[in-house]
């Protein structure tokens, strides 16, 4: 038997950053899907292969937590062994994870990947999965990968549509009154979100007078941004990603070629582009009318990055079994 779960990745609307200290921030699924396929095995091992990554344990080797593996798959392992642990399961199981999505640019694929296979393993073997526990599974395999994430990227995989979340308060669905196309622009510079993250509050922390203002700004911002999406104000969304953008700018995580990638968006019809994720590097987001979707494209490519034509999608993650 085989299960096939898949979950998407996502972006950052509105409000990175500001998030971290508890300032309102909106993220949205995208239509790109990590993929990770579930198969019963006779043996008792478990085998997981993520592209040219591939490594197995056998279960007493997992419940004894006595294996090594690649750094990259061992969260996977330890979510893992915590449902085996907690279900009793006896048999073997083989994964496989298939992804479209960029890595380290700030579109959400480890929490993609983390959502999709806790998905598959609670299906494959408790029968069964709900959203809370997926969420907490792969929350627990985001704090593995990246040390303290605010944890919007595995919520918005695991429900798929558009939140506000807020670390103090959960987050909360919008409905979008019409479909949200966007032109993604990956820079193909290398960064660090924890360094970008403790950059930024560093100097928050030297320049607080300055810098609340900033952030109480953002909260406003996000506030103006749900209302928008709710009403399909697609001209004043653009608006706010430019001014939210400017934020952004302003803490010190954009670069050079995220700012030609902005404003080549910009500049070909985009209603609004800003970075997504932490900066540094990573990728910018353009919402577009759908007609001028692949001339923004176009225009990114030509500035030096690798455009990625996509939509919102109200679709989280989901198992099918084969």
């Amino acid at each position: 038997m085989t299960f096939l779960a898949s979950a998407p990745a996502k972006v950052i609307l509105f409000g990175e950053h500001f998030v971290v200290e508890n300032e309102p921030a909106i993220a949205a699924a995208l239509d790109l899907r990590v993929e990770v396929s579930v198969n019963l095995l006779d043996e008792k091992r478990f085998e997981i292969r993520s592209g040219n990554l591939f490594s197995f344990v056998r279960l007493d080797d997992l419940l004894s937590n006595h294996y090594s593996v690649n750094q990259h798959l061992k969260p996977l392992y330890v979510i893992l062994r915590k449902v085996i642990e907690k279900y009793g399961f006896e048999g073997g199981l083989k994964f496989i994870i298939k992804s479209p999505i960029p890595m380290g640019v700030g579109l959400g694929s480890s929490a993609a990947v983390f959502v999709a296979f806790s998905a598959g393993l609670l299906k494959a073997v408790a029968g069964e999965y709900d959203l809370e526990k997926v969420v907490k599974l792969a929350s627990e395999g985001e704090i593995l990968a990246h040390g303290r994430p605010s944890g919007i990227d595995p919520t918005i995989s695991a429900n798929g549509g558009v939140i506000v979340y807020r670390k103090s308060e959960g987050f909360i669905p919008l409905k979008a009154a019409v479909p949200l196309h966007l032109v993604i622009g990956v820079s193909g510079e290398v960064r660090s979100t924890a360094t970008m993250v403790e950059k930024v509050l560093s100097l928050k922390k030297r320049f607080p007078e300055i810098f609340e203002p900033l952030y109480h700004a953002a909260g406003h911002l996000a506030i103006e941004a749900a209302k928008a999406i709710e009403r399909g104000d697609l001209t004043s969304i653009g608006m706010l990603m430019n001014i939210n953008h400017g934020l952004l700018s302003s803490l010190g995580v954009s670069t050079m070629n995220l700012e030609r990638l902005v404003h080549a968006a910009r500049d070909a019809g985009a209603l609004g582009a800003k970075i997504t994720g932490a900066g540094g590097g990573g990728a910018i987001i353009s919402i577009c009318p759908q007609n001028l979707l692949e001339t923004v494209a176009s225009a990114i490519k030509r500035s030096g990055g690798f455009p990625l034509i996509s939509k919102v999608s109200d679709r989280g993650v989901s198992v099918i079994e084969r």
